[in-house]
């Protein structure tokens, strides 16, 4: 049975500034929620409050993304996963409710949905960074979460690794993705070129395997929106692309064989246009901590 009970206190609310929360040790987390807002009459979204939100354990990051880029990773699974609010928009009363998935409860089987909640077992130090948006006049962090008990060590855990690369021209060989953990996806990010670019076709290779041959966005979308995820279809749009998309939690991409790293990975991408920026892309990766 899971139980809720109130985040710590987050310490240095303010704006501008970095607060900080330090669950208990000695849980399994199944989520943490995230409450924000601003208590004042002015624009109040996600991306109004907050700006990196990221998990570390023993003071290294493990999950690193903008509150926007984890509802966005959350979303992909179902509405249901996404930010809850209440209040009005706009409003010092508006409220919103951002979560921190650790187990992964869209998961068909249950024991795959239970398999990576966190066990903050065996580490030092567990704490939860929220970075607030400078200008708010009164910003309010705060949270709760979901838990259960189990002693095991801290064991695998979904992490989200975020790098940046620069976009040049119309296409991108990337080879540089760290070999490591089991890959569960890759999402790209419109680049921020004066006029956003966006990708419109993957090919990925691991040791001259094709796992994606020149795979366009709308086939792509089709495919994850063919297994009940919810793929992005505003302008310009996020190309999610999700290895365990079947679901089961084996389906991840593994980067090792016989306990050593794959020779050759290879992400070769193509934008709508001519890109001259930068484009943030989230790897999720499930492993120990980092």
């Amino acid at each position: 049975m899971l139980r809720l009970k109130q985040l710590p206190t987050f310490d240095a609310v303010a704006a501008g500034k970095k607060a900080v929360c330090k669950p208990p040790l000695g849980l399994r987390y199944h989520a943490i929620w995230l409450e924000l807002g601003n208590n004042a009459i002015a624009a109040n979204t996600i991306a109004d409050l907050v700006d990196d939100v990221v998990v570390k354990i023993n003071g290294k990051p493990q999950r690193t993304h903008t509150g926007v880029q984890l509802d966005e990773l959350n979303g992909i699974n179902g509405a249901a996963y996404g930010f809850q609010a209440s209040g009005t928009s706009g409003q010092a009363d508006r409220r919103i409710y951002l979560p921190i998935w650790f187990a992964q409860p869209w998961r068909k089987n249950p024991s795959d949905a239970q398999a990576l909640a966190l066990r903050a077992n065996g580490i030092e130090d567990f704490a939860i960074e929220v970075n607030v948006k400078a200008a708010l006049a009164a910003p309010i962090v705060a949270g709760w979460y979901e838990f259960d008990y189990d002693t095991r060590a801290v064991g695998l855990m979904s992490k989200v690794m975020r790098y940046d690369y620069g976009s040049s021209g119309t296409v991108l060989d990337i080879q540089g993705l760290e070999k490591r953990d089991f890959i569960e996806s890759i999402h790209l990010f419109p680049d921020t070129s004066g006029t956003p670019r966006f990708v419109t076709e993957v090919k990925f290779t691991v040791n001259g395997e094709e796992l994606r041959d020149r795979i366009t966005h709308l086939q792509n979308r089709a495919s994850i929106q063919g297994r009940e995820l919810v793929a992005d279809t505003a302008t310009p749009f996020r190309y999610d692309l999700v290895f365990d998309f079947d679901d089961p939690i084996n389906g991840a991409l593994p980067t090792q064989r016989d306990g050593k790293p794959v020779n050759e990975m290879t992400l070769k991408v193509t934008w709508d246009g001519a890109a001259a920026g930068t484009m943030p892309v989230l790897v999720v990766r499930t492993g120990p901590p980092e």
